[in-house]
């Protein structure tokens, strides 16, 4: 008898999932909110790239390099499932510097991403500009990332759900998931239509909007992080390479479309384009590659990047109950993982260990009350995760704050033993956050760090009292030994 399979999401994780388990014999029924891959799914850049958007060596940087490998054999499969096309691309990726700090750290990024086994290119400037003569003539330094690669992202989903219908699954679009239901031996899922879906298994790929189906009360959030695109028309061939820097990215497409990216804003479900993110991606489009300024304006949107707590995919089985799996908080890296999702998944829903250790990916990581000592008071998601991959390598939490008054609040619930502040932000004042935390938490270290040429914000912070003023560079170096002072 033929395993029956829900699976609640149809972007690009639940389509793979749903793919590689028919293709395996199994009655599949994906049950898409809206339409097949029109969110976060739709929304990306479709990077292929593991080392370009690393934070640090760990864990998830050896699941990314795998995916990689695993993206590229699944193809094979996919072409011979489907006839759309996903526009994969082998063109590898120019990262650039534009001034000595983004150097120093882009030399670090190279340094350890060489010892964890990604495979990085120093190049001279004028080298650079022989592979991509479209980059700024400021760049200072380049790295160059031969093995990563692009896709049309949109196209792949289409595959995805394409194969996976081919080889029998059902993909219904418009209902969505209210309430997952156990009955004895049995799970189904209701939905919003008053259908009940029965099943053997039930699988949770409904990433931003994972938290908001009844029946499911396992200790962890997947929440949105709004990113804005912008896309401008050009002519084929005009950029050859994805360009990424600590500013931002642009990938150019097959048809000559060029998108560039991207932001990390905590907006909740809202997914307008804003005047800010706009201003933010152009000015570092400009900057990375000035030769394109004169691109007409296409189109600009925005997704919602499935985020978890520690910024890392949820990935195994419920704790709380049975035959219900998770494959939810990708967070950037959905289309990259999207082929290895596939392949975990299904060993797990077949019986068959998977080839990696899930460990730190699986839900039971949430069961414990996290054991916070450090408070960061940064806005900046991107930051963040860095933050977070150096604290996981490092046995620690980190707790965030978004403004004052919540670092606060925190402060109060959590009373950590450090603080980290990131001055370059309006929104933590150097001389009022001391003073009000000094109030709440008295004998906290408080560690601060902005840019090099921030010296007004590193002044102020001297002057409060922190223990510790940082250049963001020095920082970001120091992270694994300022998180267990």
């Amino acid at each position: 008898m033929k395993k029956r399979v829900v699976i609640i999401g149809g972007g690009v994780i639940g389509c793979s999932i749903a793919w590689r388990l028919a293709r395996e014999g199994a009655a599949v029924t994906v049950l898409e909110r809206g339409r097949l891959g029109r969110e976060a799914s739709w929304a990306s850049a479709g990077m292929i790239a593991p080392q370009a958007e690393a934070q640090a060596a760990g864990p998830f940087f050896q699941l990314c390099l795998r995916a990689r490998d695993t993206f590229e054999a699944a193809l094979e499969m996919l072409r011979a499932d489907t006839d759309v096309d996903p526009e994969y691309d082998r063109a590898g990726i120019l990262y650039l510097a534009l001034n000595d700090q983004e150097r120093s750290e882009l030399q670090q990024a190279g340094q350890w991403q060489t010892n964890a086994g990604g495979t990085v290119e120093e190049l001279s400037v004028p080298a650079a500009l022989k592979l991509e003569p479209a980059i700024s003539p400021q760049a200072v330094y380049a790295l160059h990332l031969p093995l990563e690669r692009r896709v049309e992202n949109r196209r792949l989903t289409l595959a995805y759900a394409s194969a996976a219908i081919g080889k029998g699954a059902v993909l219904v679009e418009g209902v969505a998931a209210k309430q997952v239901l156990v009955h004895q031996n049995t799970i189904g899922v209701t939905a919003n239509d008053g259908r009940t879906f029965d099943a053997d298994v039930v699988i949770n790929a409904a990433g931003a909007w994972s938290n908001g189906i009844q029946g499911i009360s396992d200790p962890f959030e997947c929440y949105p992080v709004r990113g804005q695109i912008v896309c401008f028309d050009a002519r084929p061939g005009q950029l050859r390479a994805s360009l990424f820097s600590p500013r931002g990215y642009l990938v150019p497409r097959r048809d000559g479309r060029i998108l560039a990216g991207s932001t990390m804003e905590e907006a909740g479900f809202d997914k307008t384009v804003t005047l800010s993110g706009l201003t933010k991606i152009t000015r570092a489009a400009f900057e990375m590659a000035p030769q394109l300024s004169d691109l007409p304006f296409r189109e600009a949107w925005a997704g919602l990047r499935p985020a978890t707590r520690d910024f890392l995919p949820v990935l195994g089985s419920s704790p709380s109950l049975p035959s219900l799996f998770y494959a939810i908080g990708h967070f950037r890296s959905g289309i990259l993982l999207s082929a290895i999702t596939g392949e975990i998944v299904t060993d797990l829903i077949q019986a068959r260990t998977p080839t990696i250790d899930l460990g730190p990916f699986s839900p039971t990581r949430f069961i414990e009350p996290p054991k916070t000592s450090v408070l960061a008071f940064i806005r900046d998601i991107l930051f963040r995760s860095r933050v977070d991959a150096a604290a996981q390598s490092s046995g620690k939490e980190v707790a965030y704050a978004s403004d004052l008054e919540q670092g606060l609040r925190r402060c109060g619930e959590l009373q950590p033993a450090t603080i980290l502040i990131d001055l370059s932000d309006a929104a933590f004042p150097a001389g009022e956050a001391a003073a009000k935390i000094r109030t709440a938490v008295p004998n906290a270290r408080l560690i601060g760090f902005a840019s090099h040429v921030d010296l007004k914000a590193m002044d102020a912070a001297r002057k409060a009292g922190f223990e510790l003023t940082l250049s963001r560079n020095e920082f970001t170096s120091r992270l694994g030994e300022l998180l267990t002072l």
